[in-house]
C-alpha cells in the first residue's frame, strides 16, 4: 500500500499479512494509486520483545554513514539519507506509525516545513493551526468545530510547509484527520474561559509554545537549528493569535468569524 501524506507518498511494505492488514483498516483515506517517493520496510524481530507499558518519544539520531537511527524498547529502525527508504523491525502498529512521523518529519524540513503537534481547521481554503501541550484543548476544540459542520484537518499532528506567497496547512492520518489542506493564515496557542474571544499575541509567546511541540527532524544541533529557523519564517508570515474558549458552540463561531476576515 501508498500513503500520500502532505503530497509525500510513501510504499508502506510489511513482512506480517496482518499488520499490512491493520495499516490499511488504520489510513483508508490515505492510501494513493501515485507512484511512492520513499519505501517502509518492516520485518519480524527474530526474537520477540515485550512492548513498554509507557512510551519514551522516539529521538532520531544521525547514524554512522549517513541517514538517521530511531530505537525503541521493542523496534529498531534504520532511516536512509534523504528519507529515501526505511527498514523497521518490530511489531505492531506503533513502530510503522513513528518512523512514519520521523520521516514526515524529515520531509517537511527539507520544504522548510514543521510537523506540529496541533488541531488545525479550515474554512473555504483557509486554515487556523492551535498548538499546545496535552489537555490545552485540541481535541476539544476539534471537536467543537466538527459539531459546527466546519471541517477539521488533524487534531494531532499537523504538516506546515512554506509555498510560493505563504504557508500550507496538511491533515495527517492520526486521530482524526483529513487529506486536505489549506493556506495556512493563523497559527495561535489556546485557553480556557467562559467567554470564547480571539485575542492577538505576539509571535515570541506563540513561537515558545510551537517550539515545544513540533518534532525534531533529528535530535541533532543541525535539527535544532532547522526547527527554530523554520517557526521564526511561519511565524513572521501568518497572524499569531491566542483563542481563548468555551466548552459549547461560541468557540466555532469565534474561529469562523476570525477566519472569515483574513
Amino acid at each position: 500500500m501508498t500513503l500520500s501524506l502532505a503530497g509525500w507518498t510513501v510504499s508502506l511494505e510489511p513482512e506480517d499479512p496482518a499488520l499490512e492488514e491493520m495499516l490499511v483498516r488504520a489510513f483508508p483515506a490515505f492510501v494513493t494509486s501515485a507512484p511512492a517517493r520513499a519505501q517502509v520496510r518492516v520485518l519480524r524481530p527474530t526474537t520477540p520483545r515485550v512492548a513498554p507499558t509507557v512510551r519514551a518519544l522516539p529521538e532520531p539520531r544521525p547514524a554512522p554513514g549517513g541517514g538517521l537511527r530511531v530505537e525503541g524498547e521493542d523496534y529498531t529502525a534504520d532511516i536512509a539519507p534523504e528519507g529515501r527508504s526505511a527498514l523497521v523491525t518490530g511489531e505492531g502498529r506503533f513502530p510503522v506509525d513513528t518512523v512514519l512521523k520521523v520521516m514526515l518529519a524529515g520531509e517537511l524540513a527539507r520544504r522548510g516545513g514543521l510537523l506540529v503537534h496541533g488541531v488545525a481547521v479550515e474554512r473555504e481554503g483557509r486554515a487556523a493551526l492551535w498548538t499546545g501541550p496535552s489537555g490545552a484543548g485540541k481535541s476539544t476544540l476539534g471537536a467543537l468545530w466538527t459539531r459546527a459542520g466546519g471541517t477539521v484537518l488533524t487534531d494531532e499532528l499537523v504538516a506546515v510547509w512554506p509555498e510560493a506567497g505563504g504557508w500550507r496547512a496538511a491533515g495527517t492520518p492520526w486521530n482524526v484527520g483529513v487529506p486536505r489542506e489549506a493556506s495556512l493564515r493563523v497559527v495561535g496557542t489556546l485557553g480556557w474561559d467562559a467567554a470564547s474571544r480571539w485575542e492577538p499575541l505576539g509571535a515570541g509567546e506563540v513561537a515558545r509554545v510551537l517550539l515545544l511541540n513540533a518534532l525534531l527532524p533529528e535530535a541533532s544541533t543541525a535539527g535544532r537549528r532547522h526547527l527554530l529557523g523554520s517557526a521564526s519564517r511561519l511565524l513572521a508570515s501568518v497572524e499569531t493569535v491566542r483563542l481563548v474558549f468555551s466548552r459549547d458552540e461560541s468557540a466555532a463561531d469565534v474561529v469562523r468569524a476570525g477566519l472569515e476576515s483574513r
